[in-house]
């Protein structure tokens, strides 16, 4: 009712460490809230992690069926607790991402959100910590600790590193050249979109990058 007080055009539904008993569930809401979006032309998507092993329950094959579009969230390759260093989000695992989901969903259907962010990882001894930062942060960041980087085709991302003593800074950046591979690497697959994470992370040539891959 908001949505229709309002005037949305669309829902994302984003419910995410969902448990395997709650699956049933929460699969039930997403088909009651798809038939309440299609009688009051309303969009509805839903975010899904990248298809691994343990987080199956959340049954891509059905979303696909009721949803209008079935968002990965192509990102936290690496993240906050992550045993290991390494990147947000590498061309490989977005490649992955879109394989992999689309073996249960219809391409058209598909969305990819990618990161507007990036990880400073820093490693003292045996101890491994990582924060979060915008991707209008990263130069301030490659100043700071003085940092060089090089292109790594590996993860299609520019690699940084610097030591201080025995303290080693570490970023896979995420910048308008690794979005711009991401997204050529998108248009090998007749998706349904893009989508990113966060709206006000991202310098301004990314929208541009976005109109272009949504043009072509």
């Amino acid at each position: 009712q908001a949505a229709q007080d309002v005037g949305m055009d669309g829902i994302n539904v984003d419910f995410e460490s969902l448990s395997a008993e709650a699956a049933d569930g929460y699969l039930e809401f997403i088909r009651e809230l798809s038939v309440k979006c299609e009688n009051n032309d309303i969009v509805l998507s839903v975010d899904n992690y990248v298809p691994k092993g343990y987080n199956m329950q959340y049954n891509r094959k059905e979303k696909g069926i009721v949803a209008d579009y079935v968002i990965i969230m192509g990102y936290d390759e690496h993240f906050a607790g992550s045993p290991e260093a390494g990147s947000v989000s590498s061309v490989d695992y977005v490649r992955y991402a879109i394989e992999k989901t689309g073996e249960y969903v219809p391409g058209d259907k598909i969305v990819v959100a990618l990161p507007f962010y990036t990880r400073l990882w820093i490693t003292e001894g045996t101890s491994l910590a990582s924060e979060a930062y915008p991707m209008t942060g990263v130069d301030a960041l490659l100043q700071k600790y003085n940092m060089t980087y090089d292109w790594d085709d590996a993860t299609g991302q520019n690699y940084a590193e610097a030591t201080d003593g025995t303290t080693l800074y570490q970023m896979w950046i995420e910048d308008l050249q690794s979005f711009n591979v991401k997204l050529t690497v998108m248009q090998n697959y007749e998706l349904g979109g893009v989508a990113a994470w966060r709206l006000g992370f991202e310098p301004a040539g990314a929208w541009d990058l976005i109109r272009v891959y949504l043009e072509r």
